[in-house]
Parts: structure tokens; sequence; C-alpha cells
């Protein structure tokens, strides 16, 4: 796996690089904030004491996700309450019900997304490459694109888009969960 410390200062770099909304901060004592269930994952441990992220909100191009932290991962799960305590919803869209989901029970925390009704699918192996990816796409979406030139008038993406997102992504987290993490952020 990926060293999740050069994985996050990428993360952060790549978020003020294009001035996204939200800061990161750390937190002291990180036991306080987490339940017994959110503490199994040492990847979401050291992202939260490290980076937690206030407030971080990501242009898609379509749907802004927004990123929880500590203090906010109890409000995540409102409404997901038929999830396992183990799916931890760490992030979600502006308007709620596409949750991202890391699984905390499970060695290096795979993420998987959702459509509020629908059965949570895989979109990245583990929570490194997940923060990569998404590290990818905003530098993507943000630097080459500018945001909302992704699709044209009728949201009819951009095919150019589409090969740049899958150049940069698949290699990461492999054919599978690309197809899973586009279709979750682009369909």
């Amino acid at each position: 796996m990926r060293n999740i410390e050069n994985v996050l200062n990428d993360f952060v770099t790549v978020c003020n690089k294009y001035s996204i909304p939200g800061h990161f901060d750390s937190v002291d004592d990180l036991a306080k904030l987490f339940t017994a269930s959110m503490s199994k994952s040492t990847e979401l441990n050291f992202f939260y004491k490290n980076y937690n992220p206030t407030g971080l909100k990501i242009e898609t191009g379509f749907t802004p996700i927004k990123i929880y932290s500590v203090t906010d991962l109890g409000k995540g799960k409102i409404g997901y309450e038929r999830y396992p305590d183990e799916f931890l919803i760490i992030g979600d869209d502006l308007g709620g019900g596409k949750p991202i989901i890391a699984v905390v029970d499970i060695e290096n925390t795979p993420i998987y997304a959702s459509y509020d009704v629908g059965e949570p699918f895989k979109i990245a192996d583990n929570f490194c490459d997940f923060i990569v990816s998404i590290t990818r796409l905003i530098d993507l979406v943000y630097g080459s694109y500018n945001v909302f030139d992704i699709a044209d008038d009728n949201d009819e993406i951009n095919p150019e888009f589409i090969e740049s997102l899958k150049l940069n992504i698949s290699p990461i987290i492999g054919k599978d969960n690309f197809n899973a993490f586009y279709d979750y952020f682009y369909r």
C-alpha cells in the first residue's frame, strides 16, 4: 500500500492549489471523538488525527461532494442506519443520498459508494487508493477542465475528459473499481 502520509500531503496540496473550500486540522484527542467501530481503521485514525477535513467541498463538474470532519461523522450516518456499524459514512454529495463509505473492519479500509436505497458498491480497494483517485480527479476537473467544462449544455460528458479520467485513475484502482468510481461521480 502507498505511504498514507505522502498520499494525504498530496491531497492537501492539490486542495490548496485550487482553493477547494474547507481546511485541514489535526485532532489532539481523537479517541474522544471516535466510536469503537470507527477506531478500527488505522488509515482513518491517521487521516482524522493529522488531516481532519473541515468544511471540505469538492466540485466534480456534476454534483459536489463533501468529506466529513471527524465531528460530523455521526451526522453522516443519519439516513443510512440500515448499514452495519462497520460502514462509516465519510462523505456524501451536497444534497445527500450518495454516501461514500469506509469499511472499517477490513484491513486497508476499502471504500464503497451507494445511491440512497441501492446496495453499496466498491470504488477503491483501500483508503489510500481512494484519496489518490480523488486527488487526481480534483487536479483534472479543476486544472484541465475548469470544473464545469467536463460536459456540454446537454450534460453530455466530454469524451476527452472521460479518457483523461480513465488514464489517470484506472491504473490506481483497477478497471472494475474505475467503472464503479466513474458511475458514482458521473452517471
